[in-house]
């Protein structure tokens, strides 16, 4: 999908620690690679064009001016004779180089800025010393070769002016420009893959993504807490959290779920989702507004509420339906006032069959003559339990930030609405919310 710059600035944001592993590795790759390549030195050395000016009497200002405008013409004809063959053999020949004139003239570049009369050679060696032995014994030869050609009655020649002892190095390739460079490819490439892996991502990270023609979109968000996982939204949560959901109990209201009576599915695509969570904590909010409210636990297959509210070995909604209990007995009451526990209670081989007969049906009629019933569904996208729960009733949808897909959001509402149900919207859950000046930290909740 397409990213906004908003977007390709907040995956930046969200990922700094992938940039950061990327420009490490990359400059961890390019130091290894100066240490292992061959390394070439650079030297440079200067001379000097002079001119000879004759005594004339006391006023020499022309003869000083000619002079300067004749060494820099010199200047400019002399680049050729450093890099000349003739110059190149006498410094393999002076120096003992295991090399040929050719070869050498290339390792050798002269430079001369106009309006200047100073020559600057530049040697490219295996070594910083070799490096320096070259450029300084290429302007010596330089120097005699020039001597040679002018003659020696002329008032030009050229002279050493700067060692290349006294210069700086040149090393190449540079190891610290090497490894920023290494650090930047590593950076583009750790976001190029930040980008790419959030383009193809179809996973829900926001009600933003939730896709509009799932009942009314997306109803609100709940924000990672580790005080509401540890409780499975079955005690205040820290601030945040505790207000998204009483946000939720307000939006399922504008949508006339769970207005003080009725029915009310809450279900999730795949497990891990934040489903009980969700149904907990919603069914937690809505005792706390003054409705009478049952928490029923209709995942018959792999029940937890017993285990998270610590109701111990009580009879549930599996001994109701097959006669075992009265209602009574297998109401739990909790600390909220108004708010009552219906767990799973004994297994059963056939949870769907129970779940879609009469007696079920039975007992939610009697149940919403005088309350709220929020169901903690099982999965939609595993088994048909929850599709059966979810006939004829609101369902709300709890997909969690970053795991569940649009499509698998979809699925789960089409199988919802085939089965006779309602999909009133959908709840983010696990919403990573940044803090003020710096981005929160991931905490773990159900």
């Amino acid at each position: 999908m397409d990213m906004t710059l908003a977007e390709l600035l907040t995956a930046a944001r969200q990922r700094l620690g992938t940039l950061a592993l990327g420009a490490l590795v990359g400059a961890l790759a390019a130091g290894g690679a100066a240490a292992l390549l061959p390394a070439s030195y650079t030297a440079s050395a200067t001379a000097y064009v002079r001119v000879d000016v004759p005594s004339q009497g006391t006023d020499q200002t022309e003869s000083y001016y000619a002079a300067s405008q004749l060494a820099n013409q010199k200047a400019e004809a002399f680049v050729p004779v450093f890099t000349s063959q003739a110059v190149a053999r006498q410094v393999v020949d002076s120096l003992g180089l295991d090399t040929s004139p050719s070869a050498l003239s290339q390792s050798v570049s002269v430079a001369h800025t106009s309006d200047t009369l100073t020559i600057t050679v530049s040697a490219t060696a295996d070594s910083p010393q070799q490096a320096r032995a070259l450029a300084d014994e290429v302007v010596n030869r330089a120097a005699a070769e020039i001597e040679r050609l002018e003659g020696q009655g002329s008032p030009v020649n050229v002279v050493p002016m700067s060692s290349a002892d006294a210069s700086g190095l040149a090393r190449s390739p540079a190891p610290a420009r090497l490894v920023v460079l290494g650090a930047l490819v590593g950076i583009i490439l750790a976001y190029t893959w930040v980008v790419v892996r959030r383009s193809l991502d179809t996973t829900v990270r926001s009600v933003a993504e939730v896709p509009p023609e799932i009942g009314a979109g997306a109803l609100g968000l709940v924000p990672e807490s580790a005080e509401l996982g540890r409780g499975r939204g079955s005690r205040s949560a820290d601030g945040p959290a505790e207000e998204r959901l009483r946000m939720l109990r307000t939006a399922l209201r504008r949508t006339g779920a769970g207005a003080g009576r009725g029915t009310l599915v809450v279900a999730s695509a795949g497990r891990a989702e934040g489903r009980t969570t969700v149904a907990t904590g919603l069914a937690r909010v809505m005792a706390l507004a003054g409705h009478r409210v049952v928490l029923v636990e209709g995942d018959l297959r792999s029940p937890v509420l017993s285990e998270v509210l610590d109701l111990g070995r009580r009879p549930g909604l599996v001994d109701l339906l097959v006669g075992r209990a009265a209602l009574g007995q297998a109401l739990a009451p909790t600390a909220v006032a108004g708010l009552e526990v219906l767990p799973a209670g004994l297994t059963t081989a056939n949870p769907s069959e129970l779940l879609g007969s009469t007696r079920m049906a039975d007992l939610l009629a009697e149940l919403t003559a005088d309350r709220v019933v929020v169901i903690d569904s099982p999965p939609l996208g595993e088994v048909t339990d929850g599709v059966v729960l979810a006939g004829g009733h609101d369902t709300v949808l709890v997909a969690r930030a970053g795991a569940t897909t649009q499509d698998r959001l979809r699925e789960a509402a089409l199988a919802v609405e085939q089965g006779g149900g309602s999909v009133v919207g959908t709840v983010v859950n696990r919403v990573a919310q940044p803090r003020r000046g710096r981005s929160a930290r991931r905490r773990t909740a159900s």
